[in-house]
């Protein structure tokens, strides 16, 4: 018999971390037309509510929350208000990193002299602060018996940046960023492997480029290197974040699902 219900995430819950960035929004608007409820954190309380404030004018079922992603028990203090508010949690999705939107102090500086506090910043947020949310979230989902995880990984977390396209551009990709989401990536197929007998699965989703009103060289050099001829538009991961959440993806485990139109296929 077919299942025309592959993608249904109604009664589950998922959590999204990063909910002031420019991606959770759109991850929320996905599972959440779903069906799924969402606890929307990040450490930036006044932004993280205004973010939940316009979804749910748009009918999202959101709640926002505090969460400092390098604290484990900032973490179990999400877990804590989310079991409280929702009684459960199916979903979660590792989203909160350093970008080029959030950047530390030294971010734009290069490799010779990119300053030691601002690698341990990036990867304390976008390694460690995965590291934490997998280990206690991914533990209680452990626990009931299933879940899905999705850390959001990076093009250059797959391949190195394209070093060309930047100079004259005022955009920057740092070492520490690169090397972080390779981490992610590692650690992903590392509790996929863990855990996939335990009803946990574990993948990650890579995003291509994702526009946010470039422009002028960067945007020029940028369509010319991408097979699609354009940088992504952020709904345009709404599709892959349901799939790896849904019963769809049951025997999706340990993926790395790149979204990038063909960049990393030439």
């Amino acid at each position: 018999m077919q299942n025309n219900n592959l993608f249904n995430l109604e009664g589950r819950v998922a959590i999204i971390t990063g909910g002031a960035g420019l991606l959770a929004s759109e991850h929320a608007l996905a599972l959440t037309a779903f069906g799924a409820k969402v606890m929307l954190a990040d450490v930036n309380d006044e932004k993280c509510r205004a973010a939940a404030n316009l979804l749910q004018q748009q009918g999202a079922d959101v709640t926002a929350a505090v969460c400092d992603v390098t604290s484990k028990q900032s973490w179990q203090d999400l877990l804590k208000q989310t079991l409280d508010t929702f009684g459960r949690v199916d979903i979660l999705v590792n989203n909160a990193g350093f970008t080029n939107q959030s950047k530390t102090a030294g971010f734009t500086r290069g490799f010779e002299d990119f300053p030691l506090e601002d690698w341990n910043a990036i990867m304390n947020v976008n390694l460690t602060g995965t590291f934490l949310g997998c280990q206690v979230i991914g533990s209680f989902m452990v626990k009931q018996g299933s879940g899905s995880i999705i850390n959001i990984a990076s093009l250059y977390g797959v391949i190195s940046p394209n070093h060309k396209i930047y100079p004259g551009t005022g955009i920057t990709q740092p070492v520490a960023y690169s090397v972080s989401k390779h981490g992610v990536i590692g650690l992903t197929k590392y509790l996929a492997t863990l855990w996939a007998e335990k009803g946990v699965r574990v993948n990650s989703l890579t995003p291509g480029g994702i526009f946010n009103n470039h422009e002028g060289l960067f945007l020029e050099r940028f369509k010319q290197l991408n097979p699609a001829g354009r940088m992504s538009q952020k709904e345009e991961l709404r599709g892959a974040i349901v799939y790896l959440a849904s019963d769809a993806a049951s025997h999706v485990i340990g993926h790395n699902m790149i979204v990038d139109g063909g960049w990393t296929a030439w």
